[in-house]
């Protein structure tokens, strides 16, 4: 999981409050070539900080920092629909769901479960 998170392919970053990693998260193209101005991210909060505005925050900065970097537009892949706390953080911050994949996801305890892409301009 390490080589895929820090992969060349990608801009990694860490929130960090005096030493303690919070949070990371990166940026990456969603598609080479003539889908590239989209990028694509990947978020993940630590256990102790959750539920503190963190990813929120990341979320915040790395629009911002997209934008930086050229993109026009983040889209999420792969959002599992279960997940209700991302998806209703990702709704606040301006996402629309354009897509939803039937039995993308096999979670632990629902079994299969659906998926959105979800898409927001920057």
């Amino acid at each position: 999981m390490l080589n895929y998170w820090l992969g060349a392919d990608k801009d990694t970053y860490v929130a960090e409050l005096e030493g303690d990693v919070l949070g990371t998260f990166y940026l990456k193209a969603n598609q080479p070539d003539r889908g590239s101005h989209v990028v694509n991210a990947g978020y993940m909060v630590g256990e102790k900080a959750r539920g503190k505005g963190i990813a929120k925050a990341m979320a915040e900065f790395s629009f911002v920092e997209a934008k930086h970097l050229g993109y026009s537009a983040m889209q999420f892949n792969y959002v599992v629909k279960s997940n209700e706390g991302a998806v209703v953080l990702w709704k606040k911050m301006g996402f629309e769901i354009v897509g939803e994949i039937p039995d993308a996801f096999l979670h632990p305890t629902l079994g299969l479960t659906n998926v959105y892409v979800m898409y927001r301009k920057l």
